[in-house]
Order: C-alpha cells, then sequence, then structure tokens
C-alpha cells in the first residue's frame, strides 16, 4: 500500500513539474511576443491557480501577474487578490504594491 502511494506521489510531482514547464514556455511566447490579450494572460493566470501551490508556481504567478499589470492594473490586482483569497497568501498583492510604487518613483523623475 504505501509503494502505491509513493508512485503515485511521484507522478504527480512529476506531472507537475510538465505542467510548470509548458506554462513557463507559454508565458515566455507571450512575452516575447508582447501579447496583452487579457483572455490569454487570465487564461495563463488561471491554469497557475489550478496547479498544486509550490514556490515555482508563486514565482511565475507573481511574473505574470507583474506583467499583466502593465496593461491593466485592475486586473492584475483582481487576480493578485484571488491568490490571497485562495491561499491566504499576500505576496503577489504586495509584489503588484511595489511595482506600482516604483512607478511612481520613476514618473517624479
Amino acid at each position: 500500500m504505501n509503494e502505491k502511494i509513493i508512485i503515485a506521489a511521484r507522478e504527480l510531482i512529476e506531472g507537475q513539474k510538465n505542467c510548470l514547464n509548458y506554462l513557463e514556455e507559454s508565458f515566455e511566447y507571450i512575452r516575447y511576443r508582447n501579447i496583452t490579450r487579457v483572455s490569454e494572460i487570465e487564461y495563463l493566470l488561471d491554469s497557475i491557480l489550478s496547479m498544486f501551490q509550490t514556490n515555482e508556481t508563486l514565482d511565475l504567478y507573481i511574473r505574470v501577474c507583474s506583467y499583466y499589470h502593465a496593461f491593466d492594473k485592475e486586473g492584475a490586482m483582481e487576480y493578485a487578490q484571488f491568490y490571497l483569497d485562495m491561499y491566504n497568501d499576500d505576496r503577489v498583492i504586495r509584489k503588484i504594491i511595489e511595482i506600482e510604487k516604483e512607478i511612481k518613483v520613476y514618473a517624479k523623475k
């Protein structure tokens, strides 16, 4: 019985890694092409939210939200709030606020 659980856990972890790699590639494509279609960005964010949350998925989620923030501040903050509501973790919101502060400082120069 324990052997089957270990095998299943390994398969889940491997599947997560493969999915995360695919989502990373999708994001790199979006950035490279400078895609700003909200539906594509939100689909990517929804896909990341549906995964097991790890430091790697959080990192990707923050990077996608930061990219999204450049052309839709409200949408990015909404997805940061989704993350907070789902995982009781404010790191995405803190990053968005940090970006907004940097923009204001840069604009004053």
